[in-house]
């Protein structure tokens, strides 16, 4: 019988039909967190990635996770899915071995579902509305949290006594326990579940064993005058260099962040024998053709900032401020940083109207294109191609054999 005036001790046999379905809903849901949060990852490890989620322009997931509504204080939404998933699964579990305080985990657990209906409405409209965007996982999620809704609604009558919300003390401190948790495990086990950069180069890198000898030598001109075609490309080390190591790189990018302090400390160990050359290759559609939708919306901005500085001799200085903040990127903040490194609001927004500064950045990106380059950082060691992060101790051995 059912436990509408909330004295029967037995949950109902439609009542657990319904706690079956919700179990069932909600492992399914955990399974599509987890693989949001893997994505989610990937892409700010890599900077972009080849996940089947990414249909078109509009049904994109690496557009949506890029995004700044994607993460709240660093963590990724598909983490708190995992938590909020494993929750109601949890609550619904209590329901179905009939413990005592069973009446308060289905009251609670009704709470969350209709927590979560809502919060699946708001982020889609954010989605549709502000991102332009909409993500297929995202969406896969969402229909599984209205469809605990729909079960509520087909089971509604098994609710034991009308809905109170305050009766849900024990199935709210449960349900908060359960993504307090969840939260705790993912940010202690954050850098193990995190992709290693070099998890991501292609079969084109070099082998450490025989550098100079892997890969095909491609043809990488260098502009090392300012008044040559459209500028000069800002580089490190001196022109005769026995080494050049041409980055091609994006500002939104994590893992170039990650690689520019490994080319940092290179420069350093190698002041006279490596010549480090910066590349653009924003992940932006604003000035990369090759970028479909929205990824790092913030890219060619900071690009054109970063070359507007080199104008007056701060081109590198600006480099390290935008890597290092780059978690904050936004154009207001780019301005910003600009300013810190000595340009005035005219010179910045006379770059920023710059034909010229976007057409370096443009031909960049073509060239770019014509390497065959698909994602961020990649590296061309003496003309030979290096996809994704490399250690100090890899792109050492690397130089030492070329010197050698």
């Amino acid at each position: 019988m059912s436990d509408r005036d909330g004295t029967a001790g037995v949950v109902s046999a439609r009542g657990k039909l319904w706690m079956q379905l919700a179990v069932l809903l909600a492992v399914l849901g955990l399974a599509v967190s987890v693989y949001a949060t893997r994505h989610h990852l990937m892409l700010k490890a890599q900077g972009v990635t080849d996940a089947a989620c990414n249909v078109n322009d509009a049904l994109s997931c690496d557009a949506v996770a890029n995004s700044a509504y994607s993460e709240i204080q660093g963590i990724p939404l598909g983490v708190f899915g995992i938590g909020y998933f494993v929750a109601l699964a949890v609550l619904a579990t209590i329901v179905l071995i009939g413990h005592r305080t069973w009446r308060e985990h289905m009251q609670g657990y009704v709470a969350l579902v209709g927590i979560g209906v809502l919060t699946s409405i708001a982020l889609f409209v954010i989605s549709v509305t502000k991102i332009n965007v909409a993500c297929p996982t995202c969406i896969a999620i969402y229909t599984l949290t209205l469809l605990q809704g729909g079960l509520f609604f087909a089971f509604r009558s098994e609710l034991p006594g009308k809905l109170d919300f305050k009766q849900i003390g024990s199935g709210a401190t449960t349900a908060a326990i359960a993504v307090a948790a969840v939260v705790a495990v993912f940010q202690f086990a954050r850098p193990a579940l995190t992709p290693p950069a070099k998890e991501l180069d292609a079969p084109a890198k070099l082998d450490p064993n025989t550098p100079a000898l892997a890969a095909k030598v491609q043809d990488i001109p260098i502009s090392r005058s300012q008044f040559a075609g459209l500028g000069e490309d800002y580089r490190r080390g001196p022109d005769d260099a026995k080494v050049v190591i041409v980055e091609f790189a994006d500002f939104q990018c994590p893992a170039c962040g990650q690689v520019k302090s490994v080319l940092d400390a290179l420069a350093a160990e190698y002041p006279d024998k490596v010549q480090i050359v910066f590349r653009n290759f924003p992940l932006d559609a604003t000035c990369n053709r090759t970028i479909k939708g929205k990824f790092h919306d913030f890219a060619c901005k900071a690009a054109v900032t970063a070359r507007c500085a080199g104008q007056y001799g701060k081109f590198w200085e600006m480099t390290n401020i935008i890597f290092d903040r780059q978690k904050s990127i936004t154009e207001g903040n780019i301005k910003t940083w600009a300013k810190e490194v000595g340009l005035t609001d005219e010179q910045i927004n006379t770059c920023w109207e710059s034909q010229d500064i976007l057409a370096k950045i443009k031909d960049d990106v073509e060239l770019g294109a014509k390497l065959e380059i698909d994602s961020t950082p990649t590296l061309f060691i003496n003309g030979r191609k290096v996809t994704g992060g490399r250690s100090l101790q890899e792109l050492r051995v690397d130089v030492e054999q070329l010197l050698n």
